[in-house]
């Protein structure tokens, strides 16, 4: 499309997600749902392929030299493999397994694919993470079901590349404060994993996933509960989490736990909803103590004290705009720097559980061209070796925990009694 640049520069963000791609599995996917025969497969096709123009840096191949990581416009989009539709006689595998396989450098940064079976079509889409967080993912496919929705009345629609210059560090830290910028210099970047977790192997083979559900009358429960304690959803599932895997997982008293969480980062831009397909999200550790004997609702105080210092600290800012410094470096110096915490982390023989809570899934965003998905939840990256990595995401209130894990590393009983002990925290807590 004329007027798109041949060449996008990769943020901060961007070069350090793609360095940790040598222990972790990076991509963000979306599972959609919709009763059968009401999709067209054509107009889903070119949705994707105009999705490309709309948002540019889509398609592109990344790459890196010596000194730096950029995004480079594939010239022939038109024959990109970005897209495919299959008659599935199991879905859930055929998802499963389409959202294992990696994305490829070369590009284009998105994949989506239509497994249609007798009782349902199930649209599976899946952005490199190297290039978009989670809400980029969700944004992705809200941009989707406009383009779809867009053709269905006007066949011919092209719409305008959104040439609007992606976000990096230093736009996060310009638009803090002074005291903002204080408290922000506070905030770790970095701590050392504490949780011994039952390993099988380190190799990162057999990529594959289980989801949990807390369904509707359960989470409106875990709500009004949540409400009545002054408490978000995200603080009672990381309360959930973690109190589970203190079960689970027996970690030693009276030494702070690293509980990595999420921070989106858009709340510091103007006009995040504008923003092109980004990463400005960054993950932490809340450093939670183990305390024997304590109610759902004291360990529920404790994690909403720490996401409080999060708040007050601008939590993520700070090492966001740090990842700029870093990669001004160069690449290959970056790399270096990045792989020697790889090894220092890997060596412990210890982990993180890593939570990520994505959030909503807006139904009226997601509308095909009047068509609504009957149920949807969101896939996030899995780490090599023993893992902990709950994804959290809602649709019609009922709230998926979706967890990747390597066979070849962990045995799958493990995350399956993870997911049965966060649900049997939250529902003794909802009551």
């Amino acid at each position: 499309m004329d007027g798109i640049p041949a060449r996008f520069p990769a943020t901060g963000a961007d070069t350090a997600v793609s360095i940790t791609r040598a222990v972790t599995h990076h991509r963000i996917g979306i599972r959609l749902a919709f009763d059968p025969g009401l999709l067209n497969t054509a107009r889903l096709a070119r949705a994707v392929r105009l999705s490309l123009d709309a948002e540019p840096t889509l398609g592109c191949s990344f790459l890196t030299d010596e000194w730096k990581a950029y995004w480079s416009r594939i010239p022939s989009l038109d024959d990109a493999e970005c897209f495919s539709a299959i008659d599935s006689a199991d879905p859930d595998e055929d998802m499963d397994v389409f959202q294992a396989h990696e994305i490829s450098d070369a590009g284009p940064q998105v994949a989506v694919a239509l497994f249609s079976a007798r009782d349902a079509e199930h649209v599976g889409i899946k952005v490199s993470h190297v290039l978009a967080d989670g809400q980029a993912a969700k944004q992705y496919a809200y941009l989707l079901a406009d383009i779809y929705s867009r053709l269905a009345s006007d066949p011919s629609y092209v719409p305008q590349p959104n040439l609007t210059a992606r976000p990096t560090g230093k736009d996060i830290w310009a638009r803090l404060t002074p005291e903002q910028r204080t408290e922000a210099k506070r905030a770790k970047s970095w701590v050392s994993p504490t949780w011994v977790i039952p390993r099988k192997g380190s190799s990162g083979m057999g990529l594959t996933y289980r989801t949990a559900f807390v369904e509707p009358d359960l989470f409106v429960r875990l709500k009004e509960y949540g409400q009545r304690r002054d408490a978000t959803v995200n603080d009672l599932m990381l309360t959930g989490v973690f109190r589970a895997c203190v079960a689970l997982f027996d970690p030693p008293t009276g030494v702070p736990l690293s509980l990595m969480c999420t921070a989106d980062l858009r709340r510091y831009l103007p006009d995040p909803k504008q923003l092109p397909i980004s990463n400005i999200s960054i993950s932490g550790s809340l450093d939670i103590e183990r305390v024997d004997g304590e109610t759902f609702s004291e360990t529920l105080l404790r994690v909403r004290e720490r996401m409080a210092v999060w708040a007050r600290q601008c939590y993520g800012a700070g090492p966001f705009a740090n990842a700029e410094k870093l990669t001004a470096l160069g690449y290959r110096v970056t790399k270096a720097l990045l792989g020697l915490t790889f090894r220092t982390a890997g060596g412990s023989g210890k982990t993180y559980p890593w939570f990520t809570n994505i959030g909503v899934l807006d139904e009226a965003l997601l509308s095909f061209a009047g068509v609504t998905p009957t149920s949807g939840h969101m896939y996030g990256p899995a780490g090599n070796g023993p893992a902990i990595v709950p994804v959290v995401s809602t649709y019609r209130d009922r709230l998926a925990i979706c967890m990747g894990l390597c066979e070849a590393d962990m045995d799958t009983r493990v995350i399956l009694d993870f997911l049965d002990a966060t649900i049997g925290e939250l529902g003794r807590a909802a009551g």
